[in-house]
């Protein structure tokens, strides 16, 4: 049920915009109304849908419940005109139904009447939402929360409202936007929209392998596929060069169009991966045309030519981010510019580090007038890690606008819990609507009312946030950790100012659990981060452990953080914690895990290990000593584990002198979808002097083993023997199997913490 926040008093004026002495009316008057709305007798689904809505809101307001009626009934002096009523006519009325966009309105008052008029898109009913919102004071900020004004009177002066959105599409990606009331007053867009066709999922993005399925056709036609390395393989991209390969795209399409004829968009886009063809025929073109577009945009130009009644979208991403020196895109191209790669702290027109791609929506621009913007606004690794990046928003929005983009994905994963979602979803609606707007105005304004009485310490937690990242100049990754930011924007004396700015919003709301719980939202990604950032600094100042009477303890205050966050995410049904599905539940065990720390009676806290080969870098954490750190790594493969790619390891640890031992262990981590498997098999053998060692005890992993997430601790027993150093020879599976998706490439191999007893 949706919840609506009333005003309490009861008269109110609504003053709208452009007054130039048009005689003001009253369309309610204490508490009582003649008027009706009017809708065309053959009222389009649209039409219908917005005099419902205006109804609906108006009877919200004032209790008054207007009738609908039809245009083929008589005249009176008292009417709202929804869309094209055969009375729709005042001065410039013919003009603008001619030269409305399909998602534009004019909002006119003419006389005692008030006319709302729109394009053959959504316009007529984004018409009525803005006279709610813009002229009557509504706010529909998120599914669950609006705002309603009620009003005893509502008196209207002369309103002449003409608004034209300039991009064609707006999506912000995420279940918010999927509510119909919701997606209306903030004028989006969805995928379901365009690109699917009830149940049935379009083709919207990365679609080779739909298109030409490696599980059809691999087998017997393998030079379809991507050659790389010398191998043909079947989970890269598609040879596109092989004029076989364009026949059964063409007929697949074809066969999916004659099912779907309402569909308008459809996707010809390569697998998100980087292994694009090498063929002779297929570099010969790249090189030709000086990047790997010029033959996905020469295959998808082919495409567009046989359908040219529908939209062909393609990608711009990664490895075809670069527009081709020859090729062009047929009219019926759009072509989808991805952002991908970017630092996030800074408007990309500004920052050096984004030249490269300033060169590529310049070059694309100049040969393509329908392009598609996929931004990316939150943090993939980490939905709630605090993300300041608004400032950035508006100024790239106002810069793709310049450079023919038509259409917005933004990928900001609007759900709920997700750090700042309904915001940034009611911030990024208005602006690509209007992205001459004012921003600030338009984030106060949601604050205000969505916050109540602890919207000014969110305010200043906003404000301030934002203000520590720039000061700091801390770059913004979509793939990174709240530890990257430990130093910066999140230091110990931020997170310390953060707090009591939540802590007095808290008490500000404590009447209202609705309020209050809105609150504890926004503040989960300040708990995360604290917790995070704790992780990797377990023992120091920002650890989760102090020292108390000469033993490290866990901080109480951690971990009440801890339940109060998980608690928070329960009761607020906030369920997934990043892209690679980690739940809340699994978060907070994890987390239990983590801080059940290996420090008493473990011999093998803080001692000396060797490995070899050293670590790759990328998986490095702080070195060797995180083996022995005592903390147990959870399955955030970027966290405190060690990593090695197609390799063998050697490790072994020094006790710094002889002692007698009765167990040993040592985790390793499963996580195929990052191509890192357990190790074949790891020989544990103990030594006195680091040259004669025993006899070596083997654990064998199955490398069938197709677990997806999986942490496996493997323990040897030692009956009371003696020893100073212990070594795990380490034998990895090297090679992806032939069940993993990219079998053949080289795995991963993952060691986290060494208990010795």
């Amino acid at each position: 049920m949706r919840k609506a926040l009333i005003v309490l008093g009861v008269l109110f004026l609504c003053i709208t915009l452009h007054t130039n002495g048009q005689t003001p009316f009253m369309i309610v008057e204490s508490g009582k109304s003649d008027y009706n709305i009017v809708c065309p007798k053959l009222a389009s689904v649209n039409e219908r849908r917005a005099a419902s809505l205006l109804q609906d809101y108006i009877k919200k307001m004032t209790l008054v419940d207007l009738a609908i009626i039809t245009d083929d009934q008589p005249a009176t002096m008292h009417e709202l005109l929804i869309g094209n009523t055969n009375r729709t006519s005042f001065p410039g009325s013919d003009t603008a139904k001619k030269t409305l966009n399909p998602d534009g309105y004019w909002i006119r008052t003419y006389g005692s009447k008030l006319y709302i008029l729109g394009g053959d898109g959504r316009g007529v009913i984004y018409g009525v939402t803005g006279f709610l919102e813009d002229h009557l004071g509504c706010r529909i900020l998120s599914p669950e929360v609006e705002y309603v004004p009620h009003y005893n009177t509502i008196l209207l002066n002369e309103i002449n409202d003409w608004q034209q959105p300039v991009s064609a599409i707006r999506i912000v990606n995420g279940s918010l936007c999927y509510d119909s009331n919701y997606k209306d007053f903030r004028k989006l867009t969805t995928i379901a929209d365009l690109w699917n066709d009830g149940e049935w999922q379009g083709y919207f993005v990365h679609t080779f392998n739909r298109l030409v399925p490696a599980g059809k056709y691999f087998d017997t036609h393998p030079e379809y596929f991507s050659l790389v390395n010398g191998k043909r393989i079947p989970y890269g991209q598609l040879c596109l060069s092989n004029p076989e390969v364009l026949q059964i795209a063409i007929a697949t399409l074809r066969e999916e169009m004659q099912a779907h004829p309402s569909i308008k968009y459809w996707s010809v886009s390569q697998n998100d991966n980087m292994y694009n063809c090498q063929c002779d025929r297929c570099k010969a073109i790249d090189k030709e045309e000086g990047s790997p577009s010029g033959a996905l945009l020469r295959f998808v130009n082919a495409v567009a030519q046989a359908f040219p009644d529908k939209t062909i979208t393609t990608l711009a991403y990664q490895y075809t981010r670069t527009p081709p020196l020859i090729s062009k895109p047929e009219k019926n191209v759009m072509v989808t510019l991805c952002t991908i790669e970017l630092n996030r702290s800074k408007p990309i027109a500004d920052d050096p580090s984004s030249l490269s791609f300033m060169n590529d929506i310049k070059g694309w621009s100049a040969i393509c007038n329908n392009i598609m913007l996929w931004d990316y606004e939150v943090q993939f690794t980490n939905y709630l890690c605090p993300f300041p990046l608004f400032h950035t928003l508006q100024p790239n929005i106002q810069m793709f606008n310049k450079y023919n983009v038509k259409a917005h994905f933004q990928q900001s994963n609007a759900e709920h819990g997700v750090e700042f979602a309904e915001l940034k979803t009611y911030y990024l609606s208005k602006i690509l609507w209007n992205p001459n707007a004012n921003g600030n105005s338009i984030i106060a304004d949601f604050i205000h009312y969505y916050y109540g009485e602890a919207a000014p310490y969110i305010q200043s937690y906003f404000n301030d946030l934002h203000a520590a990242c720039q000061k700091t100049a801390q770059g913004l990754d979509i793939y990174g950790s709240p530890v990257h930011y430990s130093q910066t924007f999140l230091s110990p004396e931020y997170i310390k100012h953060y707090d009591s700015l939540f802590n007095l919003a808290e008490a500000a709301v404590k009447g209202s659990d609705s309020m209050l719980q809105r609150v504890r939202v926004a503040r989960l990604p300040l708990q995360f981060a604290t917790m995070e950032i704790a992780k990797a600094d377990l023992f120091g100042e920002q650890g989760w452990y102090h020292m108390q009477q000469s033993d490290y303890v866990v901080k109480p205050e951690m971990k009440q953080m801890l339940d109060d966050f998980y608690a928070s995410c329960k009761k607020n049904n906030i369920v997934y914690l990043n892209e690679n599905g980690l739940t809340a539940e699994t978060y907070y065990q994890n987390t239990l895990r983590f801080i059940d720390v290996q420090l008493y009676g473990n011999l093998a806290f803080q001692k000396t290990v060797s490995c070899n080969p050293m670590p790759d870098a990328r998986y490095f954490c702080k070195g060797t000593s995180t083996l022995t750190n005592g903390v147990k790594g959870t399955d955030d493969y970027k966290i405190n584990w060690l990593g090695w790619e197609g390799q063998d390891v050697v490790i072994v640890v020094d006790l710094g002198k002889v002692q007698r031992i009765s167990s040993i262990s040592i985790g390793t981590l499963q996580y195929p979808k990052s191509w890192i498997l357990h190790p074949a098999s790891i020989a544990c053998q103990i030594s006195a002097d680091s040259v004669k060692f025993t006899t070596a005890v083997i654990h064998t992993n199955d490398p069938a083993d197709k677990a997806e997430r999986d942490i496996l601790e493997m323990r040897w027993l030692y009956m009371g023997a003696e020893a100073r150093y212990v070594k795990f020879e380490i034998t990895a599976s090297k090679i992806l199997p032939a069940w993993h998706n990219y079998a053949g490439n080289k795995s991963w191999v993952f060691v986290d913490e060494i208990v010795i007893k």
